[in-house]
């Protein structure tokens, strides 16, 4: 029903984040069935979903829903463990090293490769502990992506590799995924140099409060530090733009400046980028959801602001 209710608001793709974690032969899942569902009004809902024990058959589950009523899917890699995106800086840890996250995204390509529903794969979200073009293979994200892309590119050549930004390059900090100076310099090299997108991550003071929301010449200061951050790639023509992450929680946040932010950004990118709100839940403690809290109930001033800019089914 929320795959439903995504297609009926009219947006046409999804960005998953999937762990590593989730792959794990004992990773196991329990989904209850009771009570009505929120937007359809089944009852009891998920009754077929409760019979599901592992993670990677619900996946499975929204695959092939996606398949059948043309909604495309990203895969985002969101952490190696569950719930470790704030903490794990890299692409790797101890427990799951390279090899590891390399092997499972060729799982991924894999099981998926005959869904034409999956047509991108954003390799690591945020890695905001990485360096780019640094030449040193243990933190160096850019060699890192070409190392996955061209491993999906093997199994599946016509997905989407979308490589996000890192957070700081050269002293130059930005927010985590949305620091992409370092390709100016050291491009990411696939083997099929048309699958590349470039992806990078924006948000409002709601996130941190940075020194340009509180600046004299605010929103106008914006475009400039946009173009600087990541839009010189797509003005370059070396690359389309995937923003794959945004949002906003609370219309008069920081006096209205929260809400300037987001109009400014529409106005911005929204013609021209590809992208996907962050998020459709309403438990995303920073920018909450395009849903209220019931879980059913829309937030119709964030879709007044996007709306305009959907573009059409594929």
């Amino acid at each position: 029903s929320v795959l439903e209710q995504i297609k009926d608001l009219g947006f046409n793709t999804i960005r998953i984040p999937w762990c590593n974690e989730m792959l794990n032969p004992e990773a196991s899942i329990t989904i209850p069935s009771y009570g009505s569902d929120a937007y359809t009004g089944v009852s009891p809902m998920n009754e077929e979903e409760s019979k599901l024990t592992k993670p990677i058959e619900l996946l499975d589950v929204i695959v092939k829903w996606c398949q059948e009523n043309d909604l495309k899917i990203i895969l985002d890699n969101h952490s190696r463990a569950a719930d470790g995106y704030l903490v794990e800086g890299l692409w790797y840890t101890d427990a799951y090293p390279e090899e590891r996250w390399i092997n499972d995204w060729r799982f991924m390509a894999d099981r998926y490769k005959n869904y034409s529903a999956v047509v991108g794969m954003d390799l690591n979200n945020e890695p905001h502990s990485a360096t780019w073009g640094a030449n040193n293979v243990t933190t160096d994200w850019n060699k890192a992506a070409e190392r996955c892309g061209n491993a999906i590119l093997e199994i599946n050549p016509n997905v989407l590799i979308i490589v996000e930004g890192v957070g700081e390059f050269q002293g130059d900090s930005y927010w985590w995924g949305g620091q992409l100076k370092g390709a100016a310099q050291y491009p990411v090299v696939l083997s099929d140099p048309s699958k590349l997108m470039y992806s990078a991550h924006e948000y409002g003071p709601e996130v941190a409060q940075q020194d340009w929301f509180t600046a004299s010449d605010f929103p106008d200061n914006m475009p400039g530090i946009w173009q600087e951050n990541f839009h010189y790639l797509y003005e370059n023509e070396t690359s389309p733009i995937f923003v794959g992450e945004f949002g906003i929680k609370d219309q008069d946040a920081f006096g209205g400046i929260a809400y300037t932010w987001f109009i400014e950004w529409m106005d911005f990118m929204g013609g021209i980028y590809s992208w996907t709100f962050w998020t459709l839940n309403p438990n995303s403690g920073d920018t909450g959801g395009i849903l209220k809290d019931d879980w059913s109930s829309v937030n119709e001033w964030k879709m007044d602001v996007i709306r305009p800019n959907f573009a059409p089914f594929i």
